[in-house]
């Protein structure tokens, strides 16, 4: 059985993801065009369920991102939360990834099987890549999709004397991944729903970031005040329908 079956994306209590740009090895904020090849789970020492996307763009640039599709034993391992109004919305990271599978495959996260394959994962007591047994989303490798990166600064960290990190004043830059195209025709997954078929988000999105400096999200630097969160905001959408994308030949 599958670890994404209790994942079901179909529940209509729970509010769908709309578009939005929010404000505010690296690459420089843009859309890029790129290939999956690697998905597989990691469980996070909070119990919360993530998944590591490994991709490539069309220029040849790596890109990594570890994206938590629930949250951790604490808060019950869901994939959604209930705001203040008692409305539930789904996860801003259970979206991205959700959306990468629908935009991709046709199908959502909850119905990939996930085979066990040994892929190369860092290890921190080894402190390299080392060959893993790991469950892995097979149907996604080798798809296209274009990757919504904005580049930020963030802060270097130190583990302290309790054994948590901390910033130790030094930064680093890096990409987050912050919204998702369907490669044929640039259209986001809110788009598709909604019964468009122009892609004008993919324009308003590259409009807002394109060309504009690091993002500083550094504590006590100048960060882009309500940056967006990963996949953007929850709002108001039409109830799934997962024959909108179409299951996609392998």
């Amino acid at each position: 059985m599958s670890l994404l079956k209790a994942l079901a994306s179909n529940d209509d209590t729970i509010k769908q993801e709309t578009d939005s740009v929010g404000s505010g090895g690296v690459v420089d904020s843009n859309a890029y065009l790129s290939t999956i090849t690697m998905a597989y789970v990691t469980i996070a020492k909070s119990e919360a369920m993530g998944i590591v996307i490994h991709a490539k763009t069309d220029a040849g640039r790596d890109v990594r991102q570890t994206i938590y599709v629930t949250s951790g034993k604490d808060k019950g391992k869901k994939n959604f939360y209930v705001d203040k109004t008692g409305e539930k919305h789904f996860l801003p990271g259970f979206n991205m990834v959700n959306s990468i599978c629908l935009l991709t495959v046709g199908k959502p996260l909850d119905e990939f099987d996930t085979p066990e394959k040994l892929v190369s994962v860092y290890s921190p007591e080894a402190k390299a890549e080392v060959p893993t047994k790991v469950p892995v989303l097979v149907d996604l490798i080798g798809q296209k999709i274009y990757l919504g990166l904005i580049k930020q600064i963030v802060d270097k960290t130190t583990k302290d004397s309790n054994g948590v990190y901390q910033p130790n004043g030094e930064t680093r830059e890096e990409n987050e991944l912050d919204k998702v195209f369907r490669a044929e025709d640039k259209l986001t997954t809110a788009e598709i729903r909604a019964g468009s078929t122009e892609a004008t988000f993919f324009e308003t999105w590259t409009k807002k970031w394109v060309g504009q400096p690091a993002r500083n999200k550094a504590k006590g630097g100048s960060g882009v005040a309500g940056a967006p969160k990963v996949g953007g905001a929850p709002g108001s959408t039409p109830k799934p329908t997962t024959s909108l994308f179409g299951a996609k030949a392998a």
